[in-house]
C-alpha cells in the first residue's frame, strides 16, 4: 500500500480527487490534506507520503515553491500537478521538478486513474528492485550475481504490465520466458521463487482489481498461501501460470461485457440524436474514451465504423419518413441530418439503390 497527500486550496477540489477514483483498489492510501504549499510541506515532512497530487495556484505558497523544496527534502517522492491554467510557464516548471505528469481541471476518473497508474507502476518497479537486491543479499550473498536482478526485474513489470490487456499468448510466453531465464542464471532456490512469484502475483491482482469481480481478485489472493507447500519450482511455475490466465480470463469477459454496454450506449446516443451534426469526438466524450479508442472498439464490436452506423440510421429513418408524402425531400433531408439535399440523395442512392424520389414512389 503506498500512501499519498491531497494538496488544494478548495477543499471541494480535494473532495472531488477523494472520492472520484477506488484508492484502495490501487494499493494507495490518502493519509494527509493541505490547504497550501507551506502547511503541505509541514504535513509531508511528518507523513513522507509516495505520492502528492498538488494544485499549482495557491495562496501563501504556490505549488511550483512547494514541490521544489519537497523535492530537495523527499527527492524519492512522486508528484502529480493539476491545474485550471493551461500556462506554459506552470507546465515547464512542473517539467523541471520531474513531476510524473501535468493535468488540467477538469479531468475525469479515466485520465486521473492513468495517470495515477504510471505512478504505481514506478514506485513497483523500485520496490520490486530493492526487495530483491535485499533478498539476494540476506540469502544469496556470494552465490548469485546481482547483475541478473535488473533481468529479472524487468520480466515481472514486463508480465505485470501484459496483464488485464487481452494479450494471453503473450502473457503465457514471457511467464515461461521468466522461469527459462531464472533457470538460466541459476536463481531455482524455493525461497526466492516463492518471493519473486508472491510478488508477481499481487501486482497482476493489484491490476485486474479494477478489471474483474473482486471476489475473483480475492481468491487469487488467499491462494498464495500454497507456495509454502510446494515442492519444486516447476510447481510454482505452473501455479503463477494457472493464477495468471485465470485473472486474464475473468478480465477477459468483464472488458467484453463493458465494450458491449459501451457500444449499445453509442448507439442509444446515435439513435436519439442522429438528425444532429454528430461528431466522433462528441460521442467518444459522452462515454469517457477517445475518439481512437472508441472507433477501434465500434468496429470490433459491430463490424462498422461510426460513421457508417450514423449514416444506416439517418437513411432508415429518410425511408419512414419518405412514405409520407407530404413530406417535400429537402425537408426529409433536413430531418435526418444532411443540409445539403445533393448529398443526401446521392448517399441514399448509394446505400438504398435508388435515389429518394424513386423509393417515393415505389413505396406510395
Amino acid at each position: 500500500m503506498y500512501t499519498m497527500m491531497l494538496v488544494d486550496d478548495d477543499y471541494i477540489s480535494r473532495e472531488g480527487l477523494r472520492d472520484l477514483i477506488d484508492w484502495d483498489s490501487l494499493g494507495i492510501e490518502i493519509t494527509g490534506e493541505a490547504e497550501d504549499g507551506a502547511e503541505a510541506l509541514l504535513v509531508a515532512r511528518d507523513l513522507r507520503p509516495n505520492i502528492v497530487i498538488t494544485d499549482v495556484v495557491m495562496p501563501v505558497m504556490d505549488g511550483i515553491q512547494f514541490v521544489d523544496k519537497l523535492k530537495h527534502e523527499q527527492p524519492a517522492i512522486m508528484v502529480i500537478m493539476i491545474s485550471a491554467h493551461q500556462d506554459i510557464q506552470y507546465v515547464k516548471a512542473s517539467i523541471k521538478l520531474d513531476a510524473i505528469d501535468y493535468i488540467l481541471k477538469p479531468f475525469n476518473r479515466e485520465e486521473l486513474k492513468q495517470v495515477v497508474a504510471k505512478v504505481v507502476a514506478k514506485l513497483d518497479k523500485e520496490r520490486a528492485e530493492k526487495q530483491l537486491k535485499d533478498d539476494v543479499s540476506q540469502y544469496y550473498s556470494g552465490s548469485i550475481s546481482s547483475t541478473g536482478l535488473p533481468v529479472i526485474v524487468d520480466f515481472i513489470e514486463k508480465i505485470v504490465g501484459l496483464c488485464s490487456t487481452g494479450q494471453t499468448e503473450a502473457l503465457t510466453a514471457e511467464v515461461q520466458h521468466l522461469f527459462i531465464t531464472i533457470r538460466q542464471l541459476k536463481m531455482e532456490s524455493m525461497l526466492f521463487l516463492t518471493t519473486i512469484c508472491s510478488e508477481l502475483l499481487i501486482k497482476a491482482i493489484r491490476k485486474a482489481a479494477v478489471h474483474v469481480d473482486s471476489a475473483i481478485a480475492q481468491e487469487v489472493k488467499e491462494s498464495l498461501h500454497q507456495f509454502r507447500t510446494m515442492q519444486s519450482p516447476q510447481q510454482i511455475e505452473m501455479f503463477v501460470l494457472e493464477k495468471l490466465l485465470y485473472l486474464e480470463m475473468a478480465s477477459n469477459e468483464l472488458r467484453n461485457s463493458k465494450s458491449r454496454r459501451i457500444i449499445r450506449d453509442v448507439e442509444g446516443i446515435i439513435h436519439k440524436i442522429y438528425y444532429q451534426n454528430l461528431t466522433i469526438g462528441q460521442l467518444a466524450a459522452e462515454v469517457f474514451m477517445s475518439p481512437g479508442h472508441l472507433q477501434t472498439l465500434f468496429k470490433k464490436e459491430t463490424g462498422h465504423t461510426i460513421n457508417d452506423y450514423i449514416t444506416h440510421v439517418r437513411l432508415k429513418k429518410a425511408q419512414e419518413l419518405l412514405k409520407d408524402a407530404s413530406i417535400k425531400i429537402y425537408e426529409v433531408a433536413n430531418q435526418v441530418g444532411y443540409q445539403d439535399t445533393h448529398y443526401f440523395t446521392k448517399i441514399f442512392k448509394k446505400v438504398v439503390g435508388v435515389n429518394p424520389m424513386e423509393y417515393r414512389e415505389k413505396m406510395l
